[in-house]
């Protein structure tokens, strides 16, 4: 039997909106917009930490503006992989949460405490922990699908690229935005209310509040086996949500040289539900080892039917939430970000973060849908971070020489605790495992860019970001529900790593409308532990993830800027990559591993166009394409998925104790999530 991770779909959308007192928009941070665009004008992105011309600016990245966010109708993530080729949304259980991968470089491991292979940066803050990106997105002003390697400006935790997500300010004028909408399928609801404006000549304020909830996309069709621990659904409808999401902005400019800008956040969100639909049933749908743990009327497609049991408390001792599998997302951030012209020519930026998430669940965890599973499995995760980062930038328009120089700081503590119960009625311990896992991360990062011009039309740029990070780990494991943790003694409780991810960029502009560009970069991944699952017997620990190469590329505006088009061709290779698995071990309990794989290797081209036919008022249409060679280049030691046979590949170390094999080589495979060709186009008309 095989699983797929069910994810909701929206068919069709109603929109309603209300905007009083805002005869228009005025947004303090730019007057060049990503609308601008198609009117002849320049996308102002961020990429390089600095306002530029995305045309100029030696990345490729696709910007989403305000004005195409709202057409879309982006409230998460996976809005913006619909508008992204090669950008693909993978989704795990509990506190796992969700997987990005960007060009095929992604994370794959079934683990918590890794960092994801695309970060998202929201507002100044780095975020690379999979629950976060569940979390809503609204209001909006800009994204930034930033490709490729981004350690420069980014750090670590980005060498598959970077998410920058700009949100609105309050403007010059009074505004009040009333937003809505409804989900025929799910039953979705959605309502956003915003109010913003000055309230002095120096002092800025908005307040923008969301609450949304569904009653569940999937059907639930599972009926309980009495006497098994297995009971009905507690709803006829799974995987229903409801959220809720606050912010406040404050933005102060005293003087002409001097700016600040506070962002906090608060978000949380409660999903009632959890598990697996299954896809394929080849051997059918019968009782394994005897126990009907698959229901006796499941279809195994992918549909709107899913078959998944609760839990009996009776047959599982202190299961949460009275045995509904459920996960709740509580979410607080901020960021300060400060702004002072040291000179007319150069500026002294901080920005302050603080992060605190807290992620409760507990599932069915082998997705049962007629008897009650073999085991559950509860999980609380925590993390908290503080970062600094200060950055000292020139911006001379009459020399050939400009500067950036940085420095960053991160202080992180992530905290987990993971219950692993038995099923009573099928005569296992009501306790089979506990466990509590802390690892405490400290960074330090200086980097620095020069930037020489030495004719006008050409920009040569050189950076380096210097990292040294420590990396500790505590383990503990309990025996009973109400005993003390004893300690685990870990073969690598300490992890060091230094590293330095230079990058060369030439950018040659002949004209306003044509830049041809070509980049060197190096970039990494933090090593740690592996958090998730039952690990005991093994070495939790992972090395870094280091990855190298370019990539060449044109971007232009032609027919007089009515048509975009932009291309790249990118080469990288990525070794040590960080993949997991998950095993069987001995006791039956699942064994989550993280391990380096030996080598990939990911080449492709990107392509993106749009035009505005200038016979045609208020009509654009829009292409992209994306091709991606992504495989591994050498992973012969990699490990088995629960339920892999010899005919599925695993034949490689054979374990004399289990008598099974444990190993398989994926070398010229294609990466998780790797998509030889995606594509995205449309088109709007206005009238």
């Amino acid at each position: 039997m095989t699983a797929s991770h069910s994810c909701s779909k929206l068919s069709i959308i109603g929109v309603f909106g209300l905007v009083a007192l805002a005869p228009q928009f005025a947004y303090a941070q730019a007057s060049d917009t990503a609308e601008e665009a198609g009117k002849g004008g320049d996308i102002i992105v961020t990429a390089r930490k600095r306002q530029e011309s995305a045309l100029k600016v030696p990345v490729i990245a696709t910007v989403l503006s305000l004005e195409s966010i709202e057409k879309a109708q982006i409230v998460d993530i996976l809005g913006v992989t619909q508008q992204v080729p090669g950008l693909v949304l993978g989704t795990s259980v509990l506190s796992v949460g969700t997987q990005i991968a960007l060009r095929g470089v992604g994370t794959s491991s079934l683990d918590a405490g890794i960092d994801q292979s695309v970060s998202i940066n929201i507002d100044g803050m780095q975020f690379s922990q999979g629950t976060t990106f569940n979390v809503g997105l609204f209001d909006m002003q800009q994204i930034e699908v930033l490709k490729g390697p981004q350690a420069l400006f980014f750090g670590k935790s980005s060498p598959g690229g970077a998410i920058s997500i700009r949100t609105a300010d309050p403007g010059n004028h009074l505004e009040v935005i009333a937003r809505g909408s409804y989900e025929l399928e799910a039953h979705g609801r959605r309502g956003e209310l915003i109010v913003s404006g000055p309230m002095t000549e120096t002092l800025g304020v908005r307040i923008a509040g969301m609450v949304s909830g569904d009653d569940g996309y999937f059907f639930n069709k599972a009926i309980a086996l009495p006497g098994t621990g297995a009971k009905d659904p507690s709803s006829s409808r799974y995987n229903s949500k409801n959220d809720y999401i606050i912010r406040g902005t404050l933005v102060w400019k005293p003087v002409n040289e001097f700016s600040a800008r506070l962002k906090v956040n608060h978000a949380q969100s409660k999903m009632i539900g959890g598990g697996l639909q299954m896809r394929s049933c080849p051997d059918g749908v019968g009782a394994p080892l005897g126990i009907p743990f698959i229901a006796p009327n499941e279809d195994c497609k992918l549909d709107r039917d899913i078959r998944i049991v609760d839990l009996d408390p009776a047959a599982f001792p202190g299961v949460s939430n009275n045995g509904v599998p459920f996960m709740e997302h509580k979410l607080s951030f901020g960021t300060l970000e400060m702004k002072y012209a040291v000179s007319p020519n150069v500026s002294l930026n901080a920005t302050t973060g603080y992060f605190n998430t807290t992620v409760d669940g507990m599932i069915n965890a082998t997705s049962t849908g007629n008897a009650g599973p073999a085991i559950s499995a509860t999980h609380h995760f925590t993390r908290r971070d503080f970062t600094q980062e200060v950055r000292l930038e020139s911006d001379f328009q009459d020399k050939p020489v400009n500067y950036l120089l940085g420095a960053y700081y991160q202080s992180a503590r992530i905290y987990v605790t993971s219950v692993v119960g038995g099923n009573t009625a099928l005569r296992l311990p009501g306790l089979l495992t506990r466990t509590g896992k802390e690892v405490n991360i400290e960074t330090i990062s200086l980097f620095g860019q020069l930037r020489w011009k030495p004719v006008s039309e050409v920009e040569v740029a050189l950076g380096a970001r210097w990292t040294d990070e420590k990396r500790d780990a505590n383990f503990a494991s309990a025996t009973t529900l109400t005993g003390d943790f004893v300690p685990t003694l870990l073969a690598k409780p300490h992890l060091s790593s230094k590293n330095v991810s230079p990058e060369l960029t030439i950018t040659y502009t002949p004209t306003d409308e044509l830049t041809f560009f070509g980049a060197l970069k190096q970039g990494y991944k933090s090593g740690s532990f592996t958090i998730t699952g039952s690990n005991a017997g093994n070495d939790p620990s992972f090395g870094d993830e280091r990855v190298r190469g370019g990539e060449i590329g044109i971007k232009s505006r032609l027919a007089d800027r009515s048509l975009s088009l932009n291309a790249a061709f990118y080469y990288y290779n990525y070794s040590n990559l960080q993949v997991g698995g998950n095993e069987a071990a001995a006791n039956g309990l699942p064994v989550i591993r993280t391990v380096n794989a030996g080598r990939s290797r990911v080449y492709g081209i990107d392509f993106d166009a749009s035009y505005r036919p200038p016979e045609v008022a208020g009509l654009s249409l829009r292409l992209a394409i994306n091709w991606n060679n992504a495989r591994f280049a050498r992973f012969d030691n990699a490990p088995c998925i629960g339920g892999e046979t010899i005919g599925d590949g695993c034949n490689l170390f054979l374990n004399p104790v289990t008598g099974r094999f444990n190993a398989q080589d994926l070398s010229d495979q294609p990466l998780p999530k790797a998509a030889d060709w995606t594509m995205d186009g449309g088109f709007d008309y206005e009238l």
